[in-house]
């Protein structure tokens, strides 16, 4: 599988030979996910704002799971934004991430709709020095 963003993007990649993630910050990044290829990345998050896409990357029992979101096609959606203060990101203050909901019947609220967590979708770092 092929991710490929043509626009500046930022985000991590971490791949399972190394002890922390690798930072991306570029102009053009091209990634090609293999499920029988050593080493394989474990985790990945990259975002691109001129592009409006975000894509999210995890490796689960043998198999990448690749989300993929075009911002463009979820506006309007109700959601929140989130930070979070990484652990192993060197010089990065924060990644931030905006949480989407959905309406849902709620068989314990007499059928009215509730909002429940629906995606979470990385959108780049705040205060990054890359």
């Amino acid at each position: 599988m092929k991710i490929q963003f043509s626009k500046k993007c930022e985000g991590y990649i971490w791949y399972s030979d190394q002890p922390e993630p690798q930072i991306i910050g570029a102009e053009v990044y091209v990634l090609e996910l293999d499920n029988n290829k050593n080493p394989f990345v474990v985790e990945g998050q990259i975002y691109s704002e001129s592009e409006q896409k975000s894509v999210s990357i995890k490796y689960v029992d043998g198999k990448y799971i690749v989300k993929k979101y075009d911002l463009r096609e979820i506006v309007g959606k109700v959601c929140n934004e989130k930070s979070f203060i990484p652990q192993r990101l060197g010089g990065v203050a924060k990644i931030k991430f905006r949480q989407y909901w959905k309406e849902q019947e709620d068989e314990f609220c007499e059928g009215m709709k509730t909002l429940v967590p629906a995606e979470c979708v990385f959108m780049g770092f705040s205060n990054h020095q890359i």
